[in-house]
């Protein structure tokens, strides 16, 4: 599995490599200011891609190099260390449930989760997926802090969350 931070920090290497081979060219230098500012994954919003097809074109295999990374990390899915999540995950977008958010759900959680804009059927997804001990069932039902109802992995914690009925 890739990690944003560091293919971002070979790309933005790349970039810079580039651009010393070619100072004048304010597409490649407005491209890596772009690339810099990006913390998260979910700030990745194609942009890059417009500009490189638009007017970079494909003239510097870095504009390659750019494209590749922005369609690998828009894909969510390719971030879920858990298999299990993962695999639900692909399942619902599969059948094009829409995502409402992606990233830290809140300030003390330490991974990512990705919320669903439908209700999980707890029950028959943990037993379609035939789940291990390791994928817990969560809920929160607290108007104030955000209703959701699905999975957390215990090992890398990690949620796949939806809707509550």
């Amino acid at each position: 599995m890739r990690n944003f931070s560091t293919e971002k920090d070979k790309l933005l290497s790349d970039l810079n490599s580039e651009i010393k081979n070619n100072p004048k060219n304010e597409i490649l230098k407005s491209l890596s200011r772009m690339l810099e500012s990006y913390e998260y994954i979910s700030d990745l919003n194609g942009v890059l891609s417009n500009i490189v097809v638009d007017c970079l074109g494909f003239e510097y295999e870095i504009g390659e190099k750019l494209i590749e990374f922005e369609k690998y990390f828009s894909d969510y899915t390719n971030s879920i260390r858990s298999d299990e999540l993962r695999r639900l995950a692909e399942k619902l977008i599969e059948k094009n449930t829409r995502i409402t958010f992606y990233g830290k759900s809140w300030s003390e959680n330490t991974a990512d989760w990705i919320y669903f804009d439908k209700v999980l059927d707890l029950k028959k997804i943990r037993n379609k997926f035939s789940f291990g001990e390791n994928i817990i069932e969560h809920q929160n039902l607290d108007n104030k802090s955000g209703l959701e109802s699905g999975f957390i992995d215990k090992n890398t914690k990690e949620g796949i969350m939806g809707k509550v009925k």
